[in-house]
């Protein structure tokens, strides 16, 4: 009788600690984009589909869409809706800009890019974040400019 005692407090114990790690989804809040923020972006980027907004830790709001390329691209915007930057990802599968894939196969022979993306910051020269794997597989994150210069390593 003990036993028996035993072994459904213990199985009962396991359930509760199971079911006490599930998480429980929570719904994202909807953002809601003041005039101005929604504005600049309209006038800035007039092709977007899917948009998605959110908010980053620094109050800034960050819309989530695809351009007219088909591209992914993340855009930020002050609270008064000022542009603050823009990061436009490349599909790998599709063909690249030709003077960043020149760069890299000048620079970096044999080596297969594995990330592509277009950084443009207000006040700055856009510039190009590629990741990289080398033929000895070796991960390696490299910036180039428009031209296809190297600008860090």
């Amino acid at each position: 009788m003990k036993n028996t005692f035993f072994l459904i407090c213990t199985g009962l114990m396991l359930t509760i600690g199971a079911q006490a790690q599930t998480k429980k989804k929570t719904a994202t809040p909807k953002v809601s984009v003041p005039e101005a923020v929604d504005a600049s972006f309209k006038s800035n980027f007039t092709v977007a589909e899917n948009n998605k907004w959110s908010k980053n830790y620094t109050g800034n709001y960050v819309a989530t869409f695809t351009n007219a390329d088909t591209r992914t691209q993340v855009s930020e915007f002050n609270p008064s809706g000022v542009w603050v930057k823009t990061k436009t990802s490349f599909d790998v599968a599709n063909p690249l800009p030709e003077n960043i894939t020149t760069a890299v196969q000048t620079k970096y022979a044999g080596s297969t890019i594995n990330e592509l993306e277009k950084v443009e910051i207000a006040g700055m020269t856009p510039y190009y974040r590629v990741k990289l794997t080398t033929p000895d597989t070796k991960t390696k994150e490299i910036i180039l400019n428009e031209e296809g210069s190297m600008v860090r390593l």
